[in-house]
């Protein structure tokens, strides 16, 4: 019997050859790019827990913001809690100075451009201690006050009064301004060594969280203030030998007195017994 018919297929010599090996170079590519897809992903979780305000620094609390008009000038009045951490204050015992930094913006919408800020100010106190008198000091500008306990120094840190932010020209009357006001440790300021411990350790990064409150600038700034009124003038001396003067404030005689007394120092004795002898 005849043999049935046979397909060959002509093959070209090394086409297959090559083909497989650039199918395997595709697929090992892919696998790579997505085990670096993920270990990204991986990383930036990681790097934004660890700059998570919460997870890496102890919170300072601000109780207490406002702006006050003084003598042509802005105060700001501030008050702030907080406890020192067991870490900070061993290293403040050890003669490393701490140094707070207490920021404050101002900005004001603009619609049509960037925002404006006028204002961009900081104040940095320093907290020391010397172990010789066993006293804190606290420095800030050309004012260094002594503190016998850290609990005296830390409620001076804590309380911002009479601090001038900007003056009347650096705003507009009227307008209505975003303040924004935190305190945090200077970590720039701590000796190299402490500094890259500051890094990785929590109880080192003690800052507080932006404050954010409106303020309206007054428009009657140029408003007089009512003056006092004068005093009341010394009473004049009594000339010598005279009657001391009566009291001004002396009540005036009662018209309810009877007649006989009022005018006794008038009338003659005779002419006062007929008005007392017919009085029943």
């Amino acid at each position: 019997m005849p043999s049935p018919l046979r397909l060959f297929v002509h093959r070209v010599p090394g086409r297959a050859t090559r083909a497989a090996p650039a199918a395997t170079l595709a697929a090992t590519v892919a696998r790579r790019l997505r085990a670096w897809a993920m270990a990204a992903m991986l990383l930036m979780t990681l790097v934004l827990l660890g700059h998570s305000p919460h997870a890496s620094a102890q919170l300072i609390e601000t109780t207490e913001a406002r702006i006050e008009y003084q003598d042509g000038g802005f105060e700001l009045a501030a008050a702030f809690d907080f406890d020192l951490p067991p870490a900070l204050e061993d290293a403040l015992h050890k003669g490393i100075p701490l140094y707070f930094v207490v920021e404050f913006q101002l900005s004001r919408p603009r619609w049509y451009w960037f925002d404006e800020k006028p204002v961009n100010i900081s104040r940095s106190v320093r907290l020391s201690y010397q172990p010789l008198t066993r006293q804190y000091r606290v420095s800030t500008g050309g004012l260094q006050l002594p503190f016998n306990r850290l609990k005296g120094a830390l409620q001076f840190i804590q309380q911002v009064r009479g601090w001038r932010v900007f003056e009347r020209g650096d705003v507009r009357r009227g307008e209505t301004y975003h303040a924004e006001l935190r305190m945090r440790l200077d970590l720039s300021q701590l000796p190299k060594p402490f500094q890259i411990n500051a890094v990785n350790t929590r109880e080192w990064n003690l800052s507080s969280e932006w404050k954010r409150f409106n303020y309206t600038v007054p428009a009657n700034l140029d408003a007089p203030l009512p003056l006092p009124a004068p005093p009341a003038p010394p009473p004049s001396p009594a000339a010598p030998g005279s009657a001391p003067a009566a009291p001004a404030s002396a009540p005036a005689a009662d018209l309810r007195t009877p007649f006989s007394l009022t005018v006794s120092t008038v009338l003659s004795p005779n002419q006062l017994v007929p008005y007392a002898s017919g009085q029943p």
